[in-house]
């Protein structure tokens, strides 16, 4: 599984508001993304200013063909 990181938000922003940064952070990974049926795309979202992990992003491939994604905030180092 590959892993990647992407960097947004602050410390300093709510824990709320960094959710909200990275659900719409994901979505526009998952339109770009380009992936293999049942291959997965781990990425790390981190903070900006000091790194701290607000969650990690599992994307996979539907048997549609979609891009879905999976956000696990229980991995937060805030």
């Amino acid at each position: 599984m590959n892993t990647t990181n992407v960097s947004i938000g602050k410390t300093t922003d709510s824990f709320e508001d960094l959710q909200i940064l990275s659900q719409k952070e994901a979505e526009k990974i998952a339109e770009t993304l380009q992936i293999a049926e049942g291959e997965k795309i781990t990425f790390g979202f981190w903070t900006l200013d000091f790194p701290e992990l607000i969650c990690e992003a599992v994307f996979s491939k539907s048997e549609e063909g979609y891009i879905e994604f999976q956000l696990d905030f229980e991995q937060t180092t805030l």
